[in-house]
């Protein structure tokens, strides 16, 4: 037996002493802006085989955390599917072809795993000759399959790298098969394993579906790690093994159910394994349940989870006890599951218990929605329209809505349905037209053609550099051309070959300031600062973004005359805001070291964002910060800037930065090389004693005292265990606390006392506040006691019924029902109907006694035909409801016709 650590460990160390550069897994958030999720282990390379990145190493192993919807509605049915997967993959760029791909998988199953030879079999590419080949001298001819397109050939997407491919197959029996007369590998069923999937990438698939031969032939590989310890361990199904049968044997633990007995139990024990997996990375990468993009996928697998517990009788919260099951499977091989444990717990619990609230009230909407067509409309489809609704609306899972149909034989409109969702997504698709966003397609071609753009701005503020282009953007269509002259008063994007200017990048704003051009009649352009005689144009930069990583675009208003493309200019920074946003981006370093010191080592940033006047901080963490840890917080940043610590600045791989102990914003994407940035602690610069110690690309103070003074002015919740400090620093700190003493100073002047007294004072007024509010209260009572027995003796007779109507004095809702209550109590028998105006409207309530409900008289009834004539609507209980209207100067007759309207409601 062989552990899946064990298995992936060996797969490594095989290919390493193969001369293969062992490479940790990516991210499940891709750098790669054309993928949602990283689905395989060829993601992170996809540069290297397409030769747009440096080749540092020509041979790669890994094992990649991955994730995969594609197959979602087979996970748990199947012996094999999953969401959450690992793939183990060998990787070749321009080195090793087809011969040792296939001779290498062959000796790693064999020797290495120890499979059956007489068991496996090897599919291929009907057009690959040379692969045929190879494998017959491994294999049997008859177990060599040659087969088409949509089996033996590889496409990572719609574009990118792709070429033919050759899988290895086990085959795991008749008894597990679809029992069909020509089952034979290329069956879907699960008696043909694929265990090994070996591509040859020889193609790179462009937008119009051409296949362009890539500069150099390339091997990816990919082998699920959840197959290989299947077969290597004789299982015959992957939730056997030792990374999800634990899951599934701990969920019985915690529902007292039993795995093995009841297929239906199992398929949904089998899903509640894989989606809790992919959870648990998802939430430890960043991703935070939404509405959009990856937040949705994640919402989708927790609610499906949720799902299944109840398929299971299941109504307590139980799936985020499960994540740490993960954690404590795979906390060895992906440590920072260990350090987001809590936050993963948190997040899970938060959306589970938010799901059921909704599948409640879902299937509150469901039942009267059925009872509805069932009982006035005598319909058995429910309309596209109302199945939209409780899935757009209400997040109702359209298979559940399906399934209750079924069970009460009704049927769902799917057309009207789909004819709905289209529009939704039509309305989508227009809104995201206009919402600002621009292919990143064209400024990838063009930083291709440019190269990127030197950035100056660690060093400079001001430095002289070169238009190479310009571009204009239709804002009508959004579409960005290119153009060779930009004129006087027209709005354009300047790139440059080096600027000072930093692009918006990490939370971080980007820079405003100016681009000059020096008149031709200077013979030496000499800075800071060129005189106004010695410019021929000017430009003012009100932004500064990075649409892709390493091209800088300057949005630019052309001030006086023209520029155009080669143009030498000076491009000067605003060095008072920059200052401002660096005293802000440094402060949020000193506050994620004060988070983690006040609440604990669970604290990572979330997201940020740094502007001139401001600082916006998400973290993790599960509850409000009471008043006293806010206290604490500022109190620590502001002890770190009074000691003026010096920050520093280095860059180094990521490998190193990590290893040193440098934090990184989780969901963030870095590249090979990083910048760090450390705040010294007292005179010790290693990073193992440093105050704080980040991967930054941001533009950050000299020292710590640059900041000035540091204020949190708001903490709040935003999504699921994540929470948010807004905070001011250097002179808007400075501001905002004259502000809030300038406040204090008027309201000691105001009550006539001393600052040092105002609080005791206003503790004083409140407590006579009180007093005489409980005061008034009373002699509120004691006049509404007072009406009550006027209104009593003037009470009618409507038939054996006493009635009041009657007009009141009540200066709210409360002392209205205060009314009610005690005419209920004095009347023991009777209807009372009662109107008030109150803040200019019309206020109404209707009362009724419990021997006169149980005869069928009803409040809410009465009541809404009383509102009716004062213009307004209303409802409640049968013995006790309240309405509203428009039309005070109707109220008076309103109550004059009670007497008719209760005479008109006929009891049932």
């Amino acid at each position: 037996m062989l552990t899946s650590n064990e298995i992936r460990k060996r797969f490594l160390e095989y290919f390493e002493q193969r001369a293969h550069k062992v490479v940790p897994s990516m991210s499940l958030i891709p750098q790669d802006p054309t993928l949602l999720f990283t689905s395989a282990g060829m993601v992170q390379f996809k540069n290297m085989f397409l030769a747009k990145s440096k080749l540092a190493f020509r041979r790669a192993a890994s094992s990649q955390i991955c994730f995969r919807t594609t197959d979602i509605e087979k996970v748990g049915n199947t012996a094999r599917h999953l969401t959450f997967f690992e793939m183990l993959g060998n990787f070749s760029f321009g080195d090793y072809f087809k011969k040792e791909a296939i001779e290498w998988a062959w000796d790693f199953l064999i020797k290495e795993m120890g499979l059956p030879q007489e068991k496996l079999y090897a599919s291929v590419y009907t057009e690959d000759e040379e692969a045929y080949q190879l494998w017959k001298r491994f294999l049997p001819e008859e177990r060599v399959v040659k087969l088409g397109k949509e089996d033996n050939f590889w496409e990572m997407g719609p574009t990118g790298p792709c070429g033919p491919c050759s899988e290895v197959l086990m085959d795991m029996g008749e008894d597990v098969g679809c029992g069909k007369p020509d089952c034979a590998p290329g069956c879907d069923c699960d008696r043909w394993l694929e265990v090994w999937n070996l591509v040859f990438t020889q193609f790179d698939k462009d937008e119009k579906g051409n296949l362009n031969p890539l500069p150099q032939k390339n091997i990816d590989t990919g082998m699920g790690l959840e197959r290989l310890a299947e077969v290597v361990n004789g299982k015959s199904n992957c939730f056997d093994i030792d990374l999800l049968r634990p899951i599934i044997e701990h969920t019985c633990e915690l529902t007292g159910l039993e795995y093995g007995n009841d297929e239906k139990v199992d398929v949904s024990l089998r899903i509640i394994a894989d989606h809790v997996r992919a959870i648990t990375f998802l939430i430890s990468e960043g991703v935070l349940p939404s509405n959009e993009g990856r937040g949705y996928v994640l919402r989708r697998i927790l609610r499906r989870m949720v799902r299944q517990e109840r398929l299971l009788g299941v109504k307590k919260t139980l799936l985020y006890k499960l994540t740490g099951k993960v954690v404590e499977i795979m906390g060895d091989a992906y440590p920072n599951l260990r350090s987001r444990r809590e936050h993963i717990a948190t997040v899970t619990k938060m959306e589970e218990e938010k799901f059921q609230e909704t599948l409640d009230a879902g299937m509150r909407i469901l039942d009267g929605l059925i009872k509805d067509l069932a009982y006035q409309r005598k319909k058995r489809v429910i309309p596209g329209e109302e199945v939209f609704r409780l899935y757009d609306t209400y997040g109702f899972p359209l298979d559940l809505t399906k399934e209750i149909a079924q069970e009460r034989e009704f049927s769902l409109d799917f057309p009207g349905f789909e004819r709905e969702m289209e529009a939704q997504k039509k309305r989508a698709r227009d809104a995201w037209k206009g919402s600002g966003e621009v292919d990143m397609g064209f400024y990838e071609e063009l930083k291709k053609e440019l190269g990127e753009t030197i950035f100056r701005g660690y060093d400079f503020s001001e430095l002289t550099s070169q238009i190479r282009a310009i571009l204009r953007r239709d804002k009508s269509t959004n579409k960005v051309t290119r153009i060779e002259e930009a004129k006087e008063g027209e709005e354009v994007e300047i790139i440059l070959t080096e600027t000072p200017f930093y692009g918006e990048a990490g939370g971080q704003v980007g820079d405003v300031g100016k681009i000059v051009k020096p008149s031709g009649k200077l013979k030496e352009i000499k800075l800071p600062e060129l005189k106004e005689e010695d410019i021929e144009a000017k430009v003012d930069v009100f932004d500064a973004k990075r649409p892709v990583e390493g091209l800088v675009i300057h949005n630019c208003k052309v001030v006086t005359d023209n520029l155009k493309t080669g143009d030498v200019v000076v491009a000067y920074v605003d060095v008072s805001r920059r200052k401002d946003i660096a005293r802000h981006h440094t402060a949020t370093h000193l506050l994620q070291t004060a988070l983690r010191q006040v609440l604990g080592k669970h604290v990572e940033q979330s997201g940020s964002l740094v502007e001139p006047d401001r600082l916006r901080f998400d973290y993790t963490h599960s509850k409000p910060l009471t008043k006293r840890e806010i206290d604490r917080i500022e109190e620590i940043v502001n002890s770190a800037i009074l000691m003026n610590f010096p920050v520093l600045t280095s860059e180094s791989t990521l490998t190193q930065a990590k290893e040193m102990g440098a934090l990184a914003f989780f969901g963030e994407k870095y590249g090979e090389k990083v910048r760090t940035v450390m705040v010294t602690s007292e005179s010790l610069s290693a990073p193992q004693h440093a105050y704080s110690f980040e991967l930054c690309g941001g533009i950050h103070c000299r020292s710590t005292g640059e900041i000035g003074l540091f204020r949190i002015i708001s903490e709040t919740g935003i999504a699921a265990g994540v929470r948010r400090i807004e905070a001011l620093a250097g002179k808007r700190a400075y501001e905002y606390t004259k502000e809030e003493e300038k406040i204090i100073a008027g309201m000691a002047e105001v009550l006539k006392v001393p600052q040092s007294e105002l609080v005791s004072r206003l503790e004083k007024m409140v407590k006579e506040n009180r007093a005489l509010a409980k005061e008034i209260e009373s002699l509120r009572g004691q006049t509404v006691s007072s009406s009550v027995e006027k209104l009593v003796k003037k009470a009618k007779t409507v038939g054996k019924i006493k009635v009041v109507s009657a007009k009141v004095e009540a200066m709210n809702r409360n002392i209205l029902r205060s009314f009610g209550d005690q005419l209920r109590d004095k009347l023991k028998s009777g209807v009372i109907i009662l109107g008030a105006i109150i803040e200019g409207k019309v206020a109404l309530l209707s009362v009724v006694t419990q021997d006169l409900v149980k005869k069928g008289y009803h409040a809410g009834k009465i009541i809404g035909e009383v509102a009716k004539l004062v213009n307004g609507s209303g409802g409640g209980r049968p013995d006790m409801a309240q309405a509203g209207g428009k039309s005070v100067n109707k109220l008076d007759s309103a109550l004059a016709r009670a007497e008719k309207i209760i005479k008109g409601i006929k009891p049932k």
